[in-house]
């Protein structure tokens, strides 16, 4: 297993959360079958606490089916969908063509 390790990680929630999800949703939106397979995509790093939570989630809510690579795919997925307008509005801001 690789990962990588920051000394020092302030984590902040800028965005209040108003709507706590439940635990349908969560199952929907999260445990279950991944629409790419592990070996189509890439590596990423993922913080050491972190990796241990989502085997301990894909485990036991998961019942042993739901790869850790699923999982993440999921919650990227659906991070991308509620977030869409913010990153196409801040990646536009940003954006300096080369020509």
């Amino acid at each position: 297993m690789f990962a990588q390790v920051q000394a020092s990680v302030e984590i902040l929630s800028p965005v209040p959360v108003t709507d706590k999800c439940c635990e349908k949703d969560y199952e929907r939106l999260f445990i279950r079958d991944p629409e790419v397979k592990a070996r189509e995509g890439k590596m990423a790093y993922v913080r050491p606490e972190y990796h241990e939570r989502i085997m301990r989630i894909t485990r036991v809510i998961g019942h042993d089916r739901l790869t850790l690579s699923a999982y993440i795919d999921h919650v990227l997925t659906y991070h991308f969908n509620q977030c869409e307008d913010a990153i196409k509005s801040l990646y536009a801001r940003n954006y300096n063509s080369v020509f």
